[in-house]
């Protein structure tokens, strides 16, 4: 396990700064950008709260699948039996561009079963404040049942750009590990 020192030099992460988003409302994926470069995105997924329940038991065993165009980028562990589940894991994602939003994907794990869906919500990139950590609060909808009430996740998430003959560095990184620079469990 890295000691915080060591996870904050090798993720850039910040230490404190919170700012507030909304998520609601249309994308903005058709809008150019200023700078095509590279990005970092350090993911903070904090916990959930009041998912949906899926199992006989009136429970689930909830995970999270991060996606950023058809690419998983990041999934967390599974957390059995938890319908209010706290994960405090972390993840850092490599981005080519900020058009397309994360998605965020909600099961519950069935042992040799299909996973059940639990609901999804998106990112829009975009409305990230460069440099900053922001708290963000993503309501999960089912697109076949828009008005069930299937919970909320809380994540922290900071975009940092790359800049220079990193972005290079980055690139090659990029070729043997699409989207991902990453992945750091915190237990």
């Amino acid at each position: 396990m890295l000691d915080s020192y060591r996870l904050k030099s090798f993720c850039n992460l910040p230490l404190v700064c919170h700012k507030k988003i909304s998520t609601v409302g249309n994308s903005n994926a058709d809008v150019p950008l200023a700078d095509p470069g590279m990005y970092q995105l350090d993911i903070t997924l904090r916990r959930g709260q009041s998912l949906a329940a899926r199992d006989r038991g009136g429970t689930s065993d909830p995970y999270v699948k991060f996606k950023i165009g058809r690419k998983e980028v990041f999934r967390s562990k599974i957390i059995h039996k938890n319908l209010n589940p706290v994960w405090e894991e972390k993840a850092c994602v490599l981005i080519d561009h900020l058009r397309e939003p994360l998605y965020i994907k909600v099961f519950d794990y069935d042992f040799g079963l299909q996973d059940d869906f639990m609901g999804s919500a998106f990112l829009d990139l975009t409305q990230l404040e460069l440099n900053r950590s922001t708290d963000v609060t993503l309501t999960l909808k089912d697109p076949h049942y828009p008005d069930h009430d299937l919970g909320i996740i809380l994540l922290s998430v900071i975009l940092t750009p790359k800049e220079g003959e990193h972005r290079d560095v980055q690139s090659s990184i990029h070729s043997f590990l699409p989207w991902r620079i990453c992945d750091i469990k915190v237990s």
